[in-house]
This record gives structure tokens, sequence and C-alpha cells, in this order.
């Protein structure tokens, strides 16, 4: 979109209060890529505090005004983003300080833009393989979300036995260990976060100790 963008949106200079701007000041970069998919980023899991009205109005049965609500929330975010402002110089400036999630991004910004609109020798080019993906995604989703949504929980070792109390201990997602899950939807293995990033053998160790410790109540023995 942002290439498509750039390619029909007139170029012509405007001049306001001696500021010259366009609609169309160049090429799409990875610079507005990125400015595009952080502002994105911030937006679209909405402010936490939405969460704190929410419990107050269903578990303490209060109504709070509509102004305290627009503080509470403006309040809150301006305080987020006034500590990353404060606190930049150790966690955004230093070249060391790299955001494990953000390589993921950095990658695909890299990949996307490195030789846009080239021909590569020897395989598609990259825009294409992104575009595949993007389809084969959309497609794949409809499967374990839609048509056959078992697959998001395969527990084929508790449909051999479904009445075994051991089998359903070992294996069952809901009322057991978990030792036999196996997903096929993507929406699953991401819930809590992209495991592209994290290393495996931190979230095998994270799963089996929050299943065997039962933390918030995941359905594993007390």
């Amino acid at each position: 979109m942002g290439h498509g963008l750039a390619y029909i949106l007139p170029r012509k200079q405007f001049n306001t209060f001696g500021y010259r701007w366009s609609f169309n000041p160049g090429p799409f970069s990875i610079k507005e890529h990125v400015c595009i998919t952080v502002m994105g980023n911030v937006v679209v899991f909405g402010a936490y505090t939405t969460e704190v009205v929410l419990i107050q109005r269903i578990f303490y049965a209060q109504n709070p005004p509509l102004i305290y609500q627009i503080l509470l929330s403006v309040g809150s975010q301006v305080l987020g983003f006034s500590l990353g402002g404060l606190l930049r110089q150790f966690v955004v400036w230093p070249a060391s300080m790299i955001w494990p999630g953000a390589l993921v991004n950095s990658a695909l910004f890299n990949t996307l833009h490195k030789n846009y609109g080239r021909s590569e020798r020897g395989h598609m080019s990259r825009e294409r393989f992104f575009l595949i993906v993007v389809v084969g995604c959309y497609i794949w989703h409809w499967f374990p979300g839609y048509i056959f949504t078992a697959l998001s929980m395969f527990n084929w070792v508790c449909w051999i036995a479904p009445n075994n109390v051991v089998v359903n201990s070992l294996f069952g997602s809901m009322s057991g260990l978990g030792m036999s899950v196996l997903t096929f939807d993507w929406s699953m293995i991401a819930f809590i976060g992209s495991p592209l990033v994290t290393p495996v053998r931190s979230v095998l160790i994270c799963v089996f100790a929050c299943k065997l410790t039962n933390v918030y109540n995941s359905g594993g023995p007390r």
C-alpha cells in the first residue's frame, strides 16, 4: 500500500506559513514503514485502563463518570510514554540494548525493502513470497478457526480413550498435564507472543512449570 500510494499520489508542492510539504514527498522508505508499524502497535491493543473500568463495573458495581475514564486513560498512557522517553538513554540509545521482539520486525523490514522491485536470479522475489505466505495463512486459518476447530487443540490421545481418567489426567489440555497437546492453529501458538522470538527451551520450561504448579488455575494437578 505504501508503494502504491507513492505511485499514485500527486507530487505537487504546497506552501503553508513558509513550510513546504507534499502528499507524496518521495518513494516509500523503510523509515516510513517502521513509523507506520510503531503507530499501529501502539493503538492496536488499546489502553489497559479500559480493563480497570470494566472490573469496577462488573465486580464492584461501580459506574465511574466519563471524565474519570478519560483522565485515567490519558494519564496512564502519557505516564507510560514519559517513562519511555526518560529511559531511552538506557533502553534505546545503546546499540547493545536489542529488544528480542524487535528483531522479527527488523528482519521483515529489511527483507521487504532490500532490492524492492528487482528480479533476483534463482528464486522468486521477496514480495511474491510474502504475498503467498499471507494468502496461505488467511486460507488456512479458516480450518482451525471455523471448519474443523479441533485442530486448535489436537488431543488425539484423549479421543482414543475419552472416559479414561488416567489418560485424561496425563494428556488432557483442560483437565490434565497436556502432554499430547498438538495444535495446527497459529493463533493458539502465538497467543501470548510469537514463539519465534523466545528460545524453545525457555518456552518448554515455562509451559511445564505452569502446568505442574497449576498457575492461574490452568488445569494441572494441585
